[in-house]
């Protein structure tokens, strides 16, 4: 009998050990606080360009611009802070997902099952920007992330951000333009 508890405290203690030597230590962990996870280091990257210029005030002019022409309207303009945050309105339905939501109906109906399809209405899509200029140098940092809250057919709201890179790679080209456009008073 004695050797049968001796055997399964050894059992725990063998356990104990392995799943203690997987977990991560103290150290290990106060090192990771305050570290940004790899997919806000990700996003800042597409989120931001630099450009040549230490106008800010024109590169916030060049930047309502290019957001009005995207179809932004400006609700937040503080230029001593380089701050601009606008909003557009937009229709969400795709085809496939409505017609996917049909198609399930159907077949959950010829099952005997009553299923009400939901599909994406109408989205309202967020734009903030930041100018802050780089310190001992002629440049400026843009910074400009969009969002979007979609509500589908059943008035529930859910929040993204957008991450496409096409989308901000688009924006800060039409914004260089602008730039360029606004400098040269064309």
């Amino acid at each position: 009998m004695a050797s049968r508890r001796n055997w399964t405290i050894l059992v725990i203690v063998a356990g104990a050990v392995m799943l203690l030597s997987g977990c991560e230590n103290a150290n290990q962990i106060a090192m990771k606080i305050g570290v940004p996870p790899d997919s806000a280091v990700k996003a800042r990257a597409l989120e931001t360009r630099r450009f040549d210029t230490s106008d800010e005030p024109s590169m916030l002019a060049s930047a309502t611009q290019t957001l009005q022409d995207l179809g932004f309207t400006i609700s937040e303009s503080q230029a001593a802070v380089g701050v601009l945050v606008g909003s557009k309105q937009r229709d969400a339905e795709e085809t496939k997902q409505v017609v996917g939501q049909i198609v399930l109906t159907v077949v959950l109906a010829a099952l005997g099952t009553q299923y009400t399809p939901v599909w994406d209405k109408d989205q309202n899509i967020d734009a903030m920007l930041l100018v802050t200029p780089i310190e001992n140098s002629k440049q400026v940092e843009v910074r400009v992330s969009f969002d979007r809250q979609v509500r589908n057919t059943q008035g529930q709201i859910r929040g993204e951000l957008i991450l496409d890179e096409t989308i901000y790679q688009q924006f800060f080209e039409k914004l260089a333009a602008s730039v360029f456009l606004e400098a040269h008073k064309i």
